[in-house]
């Protein structure tokens, strides 16, 4: 029998800012997220094994670092970026970071996969790749500093 009902989020803070998680419950695989990004921060070079993603800049200005899934053969890493109102669409297999050019606030809604399924190559606190990994995070690091003036975008 299909029900109604109430959860609870958990606010957890961050290095780059907090986020607030909840999920739809019972045996849903849709999970919620509003992430605070601060100015200057960014996440984590990483990318989902399992879990699809979509990203609604609420508000704020960001600089998206991205490859399709072909990444590590291609080394294609391409940077755009997002501004309040448009949406990011992130496909399982396909890495990418964010960065706030200015406080953001984004809505992010997901597959529920479990953290177990993502890949971290590279954080700016702590979580550092292996040697394996450095050659895809020095590829999406060039990329973001390719663009001449990051504050003027």
């Amino acid at each position: 029998m299909k029900s109604i009902w109430v959860t609870s989020s958990n606010k957890q803070e961050k290095p780059w800012g907090n986020e607030a998680v909840w999920a739809t419950g019972g045996n849903s695989r849709i999970i919620g997220k509003v992430l605070f990004l601060k100015k200057g921060c960014r996440n984590s070079l990483k990318y989902n094994v399992i879990k699809d993603e979509t990203l609604f800049v609420m508000t704020g200005k960001l600089l998206l670092t991205f490859a399709d899934e072909g990444f590590a053969k291609h080394k294609i890493w391409k940077t755009r970026e997002v501004r309040s109102g448009e949406t990011i669409n992130i496909q399982s297999g396909c890495p990418y970071r964010i960065k706030a050019m200015k406080d953001s606030t984004i809505i992010e809604i997901g597959t529920r996969a479990g953290h177990s399924s993502t890949v971290r190559f590279h954080d700016d606190y702590g979580r550092h790749c292996s040697s394996s990994e450095f050659e895809v995070y020095k590829q999406a690091d060039d990329a973001e500093k390719s663009i001449s003036k990051l504050e003027d975008i």
